[in-house]
């Protein structure tokens, strides 16, 4: 059985669980459904004949005073307001957090700005021994991975070990040290919620990482029905270990499997049943220590190039002078990355950027250096700072809050932005077949007319952007559902709805 690529296999689990998600409250909102239908009045709205009439409907739909609703729509160039629902309410804006990190980082870093992590070697090299150490410096760069390396994991550190083989070493004597003092080291922020330290959208944030530090768990069975069904991670660092009790049952059998890693803990726990047919189940777990697991998988790819190396992996804020020789650096580009942050709404990409921006600009990246440098850039696109109550790059915290009149504002600010172009061509599209509004908005004739930003999380279902009308007109457009009622998809065909009458009629 041919093991499945990691990204690509990522990406199919990360639909797997979004559509999981989806019928699993799909089934709880019809049980609650069942006694609480929805007025006919409401089933039976006509077609509308208009703008007007399409905005209407929206109107009752949403109420007069809706709590929890937030919704401005403008047209970019005039300004003037062409719909609006409680548009000075602050509500939690989830994702939509990432435009602005992805803006303020095309603002103060350029588009042509590049992610360097740099690796060094120290001392003389003696018949392929170096008697010496060797460094890398962090830069922040999320892309160290196998997604812009045709899916090889391993294709940078590779590249890394033929600069030392190239160089005559076949084994170092010190130690590997790892600078991560570009960002502070608090790798989680203390909104986000406690006890999902192993989700792989709360992986550590780190100036070195490696993965989108999570590894994949792979669940196979074992040669026969009772015997211990196969485990393996992936990339194997030895960072985490299995401990499993999965068992293999008969061929018809299914899979029933339950995989978790405790917060602070190596241990990744593995239970439950895996048929004996030819199934392979798999699901992403966040690392606890993202410099550790750097470090250790630069050494396994070292000994795998036939690199020993004696000493130990080490953290140190080192810089190099003269005295330490270049092995290899490292770039990746802005644009690419903004465009996984936005398009793919990739949290770990939005907080990398986030503490990137804020070590170029203050010297360290932090959450509150993060802040405040957006704060800075919010002023200097004339908005008032104070109107956005940000807590940090992804949207993880629930208490990123903002009013729907406010995201317009900075909408059709970076509209105007000498960047602007660059910056919306990161944003999911309609129409695409990728991104977050894949599965939305598809027809022809919306296709490529939307350009925004989703947000989901528990109790919350946000979109920005912007949408061209039929008219050739541009609006900009917040929508923002908050409440105990919306869910992940249960809010889509309002949203999807007055975009479309956008389209149609604007």
């Amino acid at each position: 059985m041919q093991r499945p690529s990691f990204w690509r296999l990522f990406t199919i689990l990360f639909l797997v669980l979004t559509i999981a998600e989806t019928a699993s409250a799909a089934t709880r909102r019809h049980r609650a459904g069942a006694r609480k239908r929805r007025p006919a009045a409401e089933a039976r709205l006509p077609e509308p004949r208009s703008l007007e009439e399409a905005l209407d409907q929206c109107a009752r739909k949403v109420g007069p005073n809706a709590n929890g609703v937030s919704i401005s729509v403008v047209e970019v160039n005039s300004g003037a307001s062409i719909f609006e629902r409680n548009p000075d309410i602050p509500e939690t804006i989830a994702s939509i957090t990432k435009l602005f990190t992805t803006a303020a980082a095309i603002h103060y870093l350029g588009p042509d700005y590049k992610f360097k992590t740099s690796f060094w070697r120290r001392g003389e090299i003696r018949d392929g021994t170096l008697v010496g150490s060797l460094l890398v410096v962090g830069g922040g760069d999320p892309n160290i991975s196998g997604r812009f390396y045709n899916d090889d994991f391993n294709a940078v550190f590779d590249r890394w070990a033929q600069g030392l083989l190239q160089a005559g070493v076949r084994q170092v004597v010190g130690d590997l040290v790892l600078n991560t003092s570009f960002f502070d080291s608090i790798s989680r922020h203390p909104d986000w919620h406690t006890g999902q330290d192993a989700k792989w959208y709360q992986a550590p944030i780190s100036a070195l990482a490696f993965n989108d530090n999570v590894v994949l768990v792979s669940i196979r069975p074992g040669g026969r029905p009772g015997k211990p069904a196969a485990v393996s991670i992936d990339p194997p660092t030895g960072v985490l270990h299995a401990v499993s009790s999965a068992r293999t049952v008969s061929s018809r059998g299914a899979v029933r499997v339950a995989v978790g890693r405790s917060a602070g803990s190596d241990n990744v726990t593995v239970s439950g049943t895996v048929p004996a047919r030819p199934v392979w189940w798999s699901t992403p777990i966040a690392v606890d220590n993202a410099p550790e697991f750097f470090g250790a998988a630069l050494r396994t790819r070292l000994r795998a190039a036939g690199i020993q190396l004696t000493g130990n992996v080490v953290e140190k804020a080192i810089k190099p002078d003269a005295g330490w020789a270049l092995v290899a650096q490292t770039e990746s580009d802005l644009l690419p990355t903004l465009a996984i942050t936005n398009k793919h709404s990739q949290g770990f990409y939005a907080e990398q950027v986030f503490k990137t921006v804020a070590a170029e600009k203050m010297g360290q990246g932090s959450w509150p250096n993060g802040i405040a440098v957006e704060k800075q850039f919010l002023t200097a696109l004339g908005l008032d700072p104070g109107r956005y109550d940000l807590r940090d790059g992804s949207g993880l915290s629930a208490y990123n809050r903002v009013a729907a009149g406010d995201l317009v504002k900075f909408l059709r600010a970076m509209n105007r932005h000498p960047h602007a172009a660059e910056w919306k061509a990161t944003l999911a599209v309609s129409g695409e077949s990728e991104g977050t509004l894949r599965h939305r908005l598809r027809e022809a004739d919306v296709r490529g007319k939307i350009l925004a930003k989703t947000g989901t999380i528990n109790g919350v279902s946000t979109l920005a952007g912007y949408v061209t009308g039929d008219s050739g007109k541009t609006y900009a457009f917040a929508i923002l559902l908050n409440g105990r009622n919306v869910w992940e998809t249960g809010n889509h065909g309002f949203q999807d709805r007055l975009l479309r009458s956008l389209i149609k009629f604007g």
